[in-house]
Formats: structure tokens, C-alpha cells, sequence
């Protein structure tokens, strides 16, 4: 993880923002519901913080052995038409943001209603800079 989000999270963290860190092999059950390869930046965050965020930012991803707000999301939004090599990281209410996990591992804006595909980070790194920096900004 980059050291920019690293002093993000250090300086804007509050008690009971994130999940902590899961497993390889919960990471690994999770991939595979889903059909899904996650990033290896996706994987390492994961890894060391299981969802969640700072400063309202909500980062979906593993919150126990048995139990992942990324899979629930994804599914729920897949039997709405998101195609199935995107991920939803993050629900915004009118859109959701989605990871690829295929090529490029990019970052994409979708909706229900237009369904279309809008991408907005190269890298999950990228989105998770620019989505705390934001929101720090508006704090």
C-alpha cells in the first residue's frame, strides 16, 4: 500500500472503521463465490483491513470467515446486469464503484439505469487516494 494511504488511514482513523485483517484463505473463499481474481493492491488491503475506511468512505471487502459486504454487493448488483468481471468496492447510492478483475485490474463508474461502464481509476490504489483524499477535504 502506498504511503500516502498509509498516513491517510494513521492520521483519520477512528475505533471500529475497518475490519481487521483476514486471511488468505477467507480472501481466497471470497474470490471464488464470486468467480473473481482480485487485484493484487484490492488483495492487500483486504488482507490488512479486512472493508471499510475513513472519514465515510466505505471500502466493501471481508468482514469475517463467513461474511463479505464485496459479495453481497456484487451479487445483489449482478442480477441488476453488472457484468461479471466487475467487483463492487463502493456504493454511493445512485452509482457504485466496481473493480475489474480481469486485465488492467481498473476502477469504473456504473449505474442501473444507463449500465454504463465509466472508467475513473487506472489502479485500486488510485481510487482509494483520491476517495479519502476527498473526503478529508470535505471533513
Amino acid at each position: 500500500m502506498n504511503n500516502k494511504i498509509l498516513q491517510m488511514i494513521s492520521e483519520y482513523e477512528e475505533d471500529k472503521e475497518f475490519f481487521r485483517k483476514y486471511s488468505e484463505e477467507a480472501i481466497t473463499k471470497t474470490e471464488n463465490r464470486l468467480k473473481a481474481s482480485f487485484s493484487s493492491e484490492y488483495r492487500e488491503y483486504v488482507k490488512k483491513y479486512g472493508s471499510g475506511g475513513i472519514c465515510g468512505v466505505e471500502i466493501l471487502g471481508v468482514e469475517g470467515e463467513d461474511f463479505a459486504s464485496v459479495v453481497e454487493d456484487t451479487e445483489r448488483y449482478r442480477e441488476l446486469d453488472l457484468p461479471k468481471k466487475y467487483i463492487v468496492i463502493e456504493d454511493v447510492d445512485e452509482f457504485i464503484y466496481c473493480l475489474s478483475t480481469v486485465e488492467r485490474y481498473n476502477v469504473i463508474r456504473w449505474d442501473q439505469t444507463s449500465k454504463e461502464e465509466i472508467e475513473r481509476y487506472t489502479t485500486f490504489h488510485e481510487y482509494v487516494q483520491d476517495s479519502f483524499q476527498e473526503t478529508i477535504d470535505n471533513w
